[in-house]
């Protein structure tokens, strides 16, 4: 599992300029606005070579986001029985339906980081939840998930990385206000 990562200048760029961001076992979800550097934070953990990440060096990450939910651009990430079920699937299904394959299909084992941007593209609030509910399985499990995320859904995450400040509480009240009861 990923405790931290040390940002490289290229990806520091991208990142409002955060240099050190903290992880915790379980469930984390990385907030902000557009361009705060959300999916640019994901694609370091995943490959980035000048990154350091400070873990336990048996860590297999597991990166999912619009281009790998893309059937025909999945080939890594997708193999054996369960990727050539997931991508059949994926030639006839919206990329929420190939998310809830990806979810049902992967086997993730302790130890590994899940990481996923906004699995909640897609989806309508019920679906929303159960994946959820699915990620908290998996996490129970002992797999790390990291989610960038714009849903309310997720908010309630063992660790919550804001990428600016206060963004959790000015977008409550933005929503309240556009949206009183």
């Amino acid at each position: 599992m990923i405790t931290n990562i040390k940002i490289c200048y290229n990806h520091g760029r991208f990142i409002d300029g955060r240099r050190n961001i903290a992880f915790k076992p379980g469930f984390n979800v990385v907030v902000g606005p557009n361009g705060s550097g959300k999916s640019s934070l994901l694609e370091a953990i995943y490959n980035c070579p000048d990154c350091i990440r400070q873990n336990d060096n048996t860590t297999r990450y597991r990166y999912f986001n619009s281009e790998t939910m893309n059937p025909h651009r999945s080939e890594k990430h997708f193999k054996g029985v369960s990727g050539s079920i997931i991508r059949v699937r994926a030639m006839f299904s919206s990329h929420g339906e190939t998310m809830r394959d990806v979810l049902r299909y992967i086997n993730f084992k302790q130890g590994d980081c899940l990481l996923l941007d906004e699995p909640e593209s897609g989806h309508d609030l019920k679906w929303i939840i159960k994946i959820r509910k699915g990620l908290d399985e998996i996490s129970k499990a002992g797999s790390q998930i990291i989610v960038a995320s714009h849903h309310p859904v997720f908010w309630n995450a063992r660790n919550i990385i804001e990428l600016k400040r206060d963004y959790l509480k000015n977008t409550l009240k933005v929503f309240k206000k556009n949206f009183p009861s």
